[in-house]
């Protein structure tokens, strides 16, 4: 693994002053290639352009050396993302690099994403996200951590919308864009988030990258299946709250898509996929016990949703007659109480 090499006493007390200062006041100074490792930061994408220009415009603004870093985007069976990534390139201050490759799902994205890797570190970002200004640089920080193979980070469910809306629509419509989440302290943890998280090239290459067996439909747990496989290796898998993204999780913004039987099949095999895989017969029972709790829910769901169609019409009754006797005097009620 990769570790920091100072000589003297002097060296030392200089760079913990300079951690501090870095971690502390954000300071982005300039970093020597020593202390400030080569990072290839991989954008998986799949006909998402809009989206993955804001992601490629936020690592355009990251405070990492432009130097000590690169980009490279992976799509996946569309083409609608290379005009945008040529655009960014042609004015980034970092190297960005494209590639298309048939459809074939998040893991073999990522696997071509580290081939092409030229950095000691290989970072991984989804498309519809955007990083905050610090995020590479504490990934990186936790990363020189002993024995540490993996970092990941806050993946914030509020999206920055170029607008903020608080707002009435029609018909009484509520549209509302949100507020953000707090940070979380530093912490080892046993898996990462798939849309934010970073490793030591090295380690992935010695366990082979993610396994792309995992369906490219449902994509799910090939991730988790990742960090389980560094874990039982003895490597450390730590989280930092501040290398934070704000993601805007577009895959399930339609109410129906989880609903859709490809990729409750999908998703359903890959879980049992990844329970047995790494953990045998134990995971074969809890591949059960998983299926038996989501087919109980949906039941459960199903019925309190058909109980609840008549509570629905029935409610529309009073608020009708209340809101058309109110509409002559549509005044607050103060002094009424």
């Amino acid at each position: 693994m990769h570790s920091i090499r100072l000589h003297g006493e002097l060296e030392v007390t200089l760079y913990a002053i300079y951690c501090y200062v870095e971690l502390k006041l954000g300071d982005s100074m300039t970093h020597s290639a020593l202390d400030t490792p080569l990072v290839s930061v991989v954008v998986p994408t799949r006909a998402r352009p809009a989206f993955l220009s804001n992601c490629l415009e936020s690592l355009l603004k990251l405070d990492y050396p432009r130097d000590r870093y690169e980009i490279i985007v992976v799509e996946d069976g569309t083409e609608t993302g290379q005009e945008i990534t040529e655009r960014v390139r042609q004015r980034s201050p970092v190297p960005v690099r494209y590639k298309r490759i048939s459809h074939s799902g998040a893991a073999t994205s990522r696997n071509v994403g580290l081939l092409l890797s030229t950095g000691e570190i290989v970072a991984f970002i989804d498309d519809d996200a955007m990083a905050v200004p610090a995020w590479l640089r504490r990934l990186v920080h936790g990363l020189l951590q002993d024995g540490v193979a993996g970092v990941g980070g806050r993946v914030s469910p509020e999206y920055p919308e170029h607008l903020l809306e608080a707002g009435m629509g029609r018909g009484g419509d509520l549209r509302w864009s949100g507020f953000n989440a707090l940070p979380v302290t530093v912490q080892e943890v046993d898996h990462l988030p798939g849309g934010n998280m970073a490793f030591w090239r090295q380690a992935l290459v010695e366990v082979q990258g993610l396994d792309t067996r995992f369906t490219r439909r449902g994509s799910w747990r090939e991730d988790t299946d990742l960090c389980v496989r560094l874990r039982n290796r003895g490597y450390r898998l730590l989280y930092d709250g501040e290398a934070r993204i704000i993601h805007r999780a577009v895959r399930w913004a339609d109410p129906w898509e989880r609903m859709r039987p490809g990729l409750v099949w999908s998703m359903t095999r890959d879980d049992t996929y990844f329970r047995v895989k790494n953990y045998g017969h134990s995971g074969v029972w809890g591949a059960f016990r998983s299926a038996a709790t989501s087919v109980k829910l949906r039941f459960v769901h199903g019925a309190a949703n058909l109980f609840l169609v008549p509570v629905h019409v029935l409610a529309l009754i009073p608020g009708i007659v209340k809101g058309l006797r109110s509409k002559r005097d549509p005044n607050g009620t103060l002094g009424a109480e």
